[in-house]
């Protein structure tokens, strides 16, 4: 008798792994249009002037198993909502070019939700279309995955 030159569980198994991945896509497709979401949100947020009070970078650094983690630039800014309250913030990710240009002291525009009581620097994130795309293209690959999964 010729031996089957591919396993018989191969099929089974590649099988399970197209339904984990498709599982995946959708969730990560999920939480692409959260952050599409977000975005739009703050396009619509109040752009408002603010007064850093300090900025700081935390270093990447090496882990175990040659792991490194990103650096972070971070600023804290004071600023007056319209309602007329003073209040602090610190945002954490704000891109490195951006965190160059602010010096203590110094004016920074932020985007701020009255809403929510958020605000961050302004023109830090991407635009929701580009969120929504990625969404998109992970939800189709998904739903394929998952039909020829099954």
């Amino acid at each position: 008798m010729a031996e089957s030159p591919v396993p018989p569980s191969t099929g089974r198994t590649s099988a399970t792994a197209r339904s984990w991945f498709a599982t995946l896509t959708l969730f990560l497709s999920l939480w692409f249009l959260l952050l599409a979401g977000q975005e739009s949100c703050y396009e619509r947020a109040l752009r408002i002037g603010a007064t850093v009070i300090e900025k700081g970078h935390t270093p990447g650094s090496s882990g175990t198993g040659g792991t490194r983690t990103s650096s972070a630039y971070w600023v804290r800014y004071r600023f007056t909502t319209p309602e007329g309250a003073v209040k602090e913030h610190i945002d954490s990710e704000v891109l490195p070019e951006a965190w160059r240009e602010l010096e203590a002291g110094g004016p920074v525009e932020i985007e701020y939700m009255p809403s929510l009581a958020d605000s961050r620097v302004a023109g830090q994130r991407a635009s929701p279309g580009i969120y929504l795309s990625i969404a998109i293209v992970l939800l189709v690959a998904g739903i394929a995955l998952r039909r020829r999964a099954s």
